[in-house]
């Protein structure tokens, strides 16, 4: 059984509903399920097939995402390639797991020209448009084969997704997703979010997050309005036009959306889940969202090893009878998912009674089945039967999980353990403050010194003692910031993601 099943289930219940829609244009489900079988049919004939991987490179397409299905049709494992990341990275990505064959964007082209030495594992190159070196396009590798159910189905257990971690040493890992796993996180999607005819708005890579949220949309028969990039005003423009049910933005492309000239005469109301994760977001900023886009907002906590659904805050989950929830409520990240069971362990191994933070351990039909090719790491996340997510966090009294950080950011500063996620919460309540990240640097009397680099909003001032004083009465003296650098621009990841990592390399404070 592969997920494939997905795409010609969705064929038979879209009553007329496009597959896609990407700039004004849309894809038809038979377009979409006829390309992908016969996709499918041109790797088989290839040679290519169970046990081997294919990436698609390219950013957000309908045809991109439709070859996803061709691999998974020809029972490959899917590799989804950042076209985000630079060229040698990209190399490395596609190296580290394999990948036999990569179909790319005419838009990657020229990356594809200069890795493509480096890359002695790909053993067929195909365009999605113009090609470079001579490489087939789609149409020439698909020329005389027809569209025809799949013969090569993968099984339940075989690697349907290769993505990719940086996991808890910073090397990076090929993390394995069986079809079982995909096919639980459909089934706990539309546990919770069912819709009898769902708008999927893609404004974040397909290659992340929003392309596993697109399975359960696909099995529905629903649409995905793709977006390239995410334009805000593009992005608020689509919700009304295409009648969009659901999107996902990270928060600190949210906060930006939030601060949008005239986003509150928008129309939103065709919306019913608007999903935030990837990282903490702010309580100020959430009651923000609540207040413009309605009762709509809705929280995934998950990660590549076990994706997306570990735990769900449901839009109703923010209120109690009938009112906003407290602010300690507001920064929960929901109750498990069905069939998943969280777990917070000490350092020791116990489990920890509700209220005590520790490491967050997941046992999940979500899981990964392991890391690729890497056994010894696999063996230090997958112990007991449970995934050791390495975030840190607490069950409270009602069954809601609170990420409290990463365990590998954890500041020690006089003797005193302070998460970052704590104090970023605090420095982003600030009026000025569009998006902040704290990391902890090396003090001479401190151990390490709480340090936040802060982004302001678009004509905003603050200074370094304004920030400070605001955060001491709020943190108290140990989780008070000692340094305050103000940046133009934060790093982040391709989903928006503040990139503390980036923030450590790139700053220095004398000592």
């Amino acid at each position: 059984m592969s997920i494939f099943t997905l795409l010609e289930r969705g064929a038979k219940r879209c009553d007329g509903r496009p597959f896609a829609v990407f700039d004004g244009v849309e894809t038809s489900y038979a377009q979409a399920l006829g390309l992908a079988q016969r996709i499918a049919a041109a790797l088989g004939t290839a040679g290519f097939g169970p046990g081997s991987h294919a990436a698609v490179l390219s950013p957000n397409d309908p045809v991109a995402f439709t070859a996803a299905f061709g691999i998974f049709g020809a029972g490959m494992a899917y590799v989804p390639a950042n076209p985000h990341n630079p060229a040698p990275a990209i190399a490395s990505a596609l190296n580290l797991v394999d990948v036999r064959v990569l179909f790319y964007h005419s838009a990657m082209a020229a990356v594809v020209a200069e890795i493509r030495d480096s890359l002695p594992k790909v053993a067929l190159f195909v365009a999605l448009g113009t090609p470079c070196s001579g490489d087939p396009t789609l149409e020439q590798f698909i020329a005389g084969h027809e569209a025809q159910p799949p013969r090569a189905l993968a099984a339940l257990t075989d690697a349907a997704y290769v993505g990719q971690t940086g996991g808890t040493t910073g090397e990076p890992k090929g993390v394995l997703l069986s079809h079982r796993a995909v096919f639980a996180f459909v089934e706990k999607y539309l546990a919770e979010m069912p819709h009898p005819a769902p708008v999927l708005l893609a404004a974040t890579p397909l290659t992340h997050a929003a392309g596993m949220l697109a399975m359960p949309i696909v099995a529905q028969g629903g649409t995905i309005v793709m977006m390239a990039r995410p334009d805000l005003p593009r992005f608020i423009d689509l919700i009304a036009e295409q009648r969009v049910t659901t999107t996902f933005l990270p928060p600190t492309v949210i906060y930006r959306l939030l601060d949008l000239p005239g986003a509150e005469t928008r129309d939103f109301s065709s919306l019913r889940h608007f999903i935030y994760g990837a990282a903490p977001m702010s309580v100020s900023r959430l009651k923000q969202a609540l207040t413009l886009f309605g009762p709509v907002m809705a929280q995934c906590y998950g990660q590549t090893e076990c994706h997306s659904f570990i735990t769900f805050m449901r839009p109703e989950d923010h209120f109690v009878d009938g009112r906003l929830a407290d602010d300690a409520r507001l920064s929960a990240c929901g109750r498990p998912s069905i069939g998943t069971r969280v777990v917070i362990k000490g350092d020791d191994g116990a489990i920890l009674p509700d209220g005590i933070p520790g490491e967050i351990c997941v046992q999940s039909d979500l899981a990964m089945t392991g890391y690729y090719r890497n056994d010894s790491a696999t063996a230090e996340v997958l112990r007991d039967g449970l995934i050791h997510t390495g975030d840190i966090g607490f069950v409270d009294g009602d069954g809601f999980l609170h990420i409290v950080d990463r365990k590998k950011d954890l500041i020690i500063t006089g003797g005193f353990n302070v998460y970052p996620a704590e104090v970023e919460q605090v420095v982003n309540s600030h009026p000025t403050v569009a998006d902040c990240g704290v990391i902890g640097l090396s003090d001479a009397d401190w151990g390490e010194a709480v340090t936040v680099v802060v982004e302001l909003k678009p004509g905003a001032a603050v200074s370094e003692q304004d920030l400070i004083d605001y955060c001491r009465p709020r943190l108290g003296g140990v989780k008070t910031p000692k340094h305050v650098f103000f940046w133009p621009e934060l790093p982040r990841s391709p989903v928006g993601k503040v990139l503390r990592k980036e923030i450590r390399a790139r700053i220095s404070v004398p000592v």
